[in-house]
């Protein structure tokens, strides 16, 4: 189970180290696009569907398995602390059960999605045409990992005796570390 959670999470922060590379490339670009515009009156070709259609796209789904991972996503434990432990692991169960069969939908519909736009070499008719069917592998590449990661927490509530401590949105770094301090 080490062995899972260690590759589940090394694999997490490598789709964020590709989200952190466009992060700053959008950044560069889109500064590169005003100063370029600012000293000639022109833009740079491309830039908005670029920026729209690569950077975001990558930024926005390669984020969630990182978040899933250490559990940092939206939280409402109204009534789940009043519940006993054993309910709430059933809760906690159901959660990830549910959790895996939407993200499992969502990694299956963005799969045959990007197939389709694969096949069709799909492009973005700007100025120049810019081929952007190579994004479209981005959802479904997140959202799979997601699936992996949810699945794996599914495990760790129904077979941990500690698995309380694992779900909990404070998680610690020591639980899931960087890929530099994994190793």
């Amino acid at each position: 189970m080490a062995f899972v959670t260690r590759v589940l999470n090394m694999a997490a922060w490598a789709l964020m180290l590709v989200c952190m590379i466009c992060l700053v490339s959008m950044m560069v670009h889109v500064t590169a696009h005003v100063s370029w515009r600012f000293v000639t009156g022109e833009p740079i070709t491309g830039t908005p569907e670029i920026v729209s259609r690569y950077y975001m796209v990558a930024i926005v789904f390669l984020t969630i398995p990182l978040v899933e991972m250490r559990n940092s996503g939206i939280v409402v434990d109204l009534f789940y602390d009043l519940f006993g432990r054993s309910f709430q692991r059933l809760c906690a169960a159901l959660a990830y059960i549910g959790q895996g069969l939407f993200f499992g939908f969502l990694t299956y519909r963005s799969f045959w999605d990007a197939i389709d736009s694969f096949a069709k070499r799909e492009f973005v008719d700007a100025q120049i045409p810019i081929t952007v069917w190579p994004a479209s592998f981005f959802l479904p590449l997140g959202f799979g990992l997601a699936v992996l990661i949810s699945t794996l927490r599914l495990v760790q509530v129904a077979t941990r005796p500690d698995w309380h401590r694992l779900i909990s949105p404070e998680i610690t770094d020591e639980e899931n570390p960087t890929p530099q301090e994994a190793a």
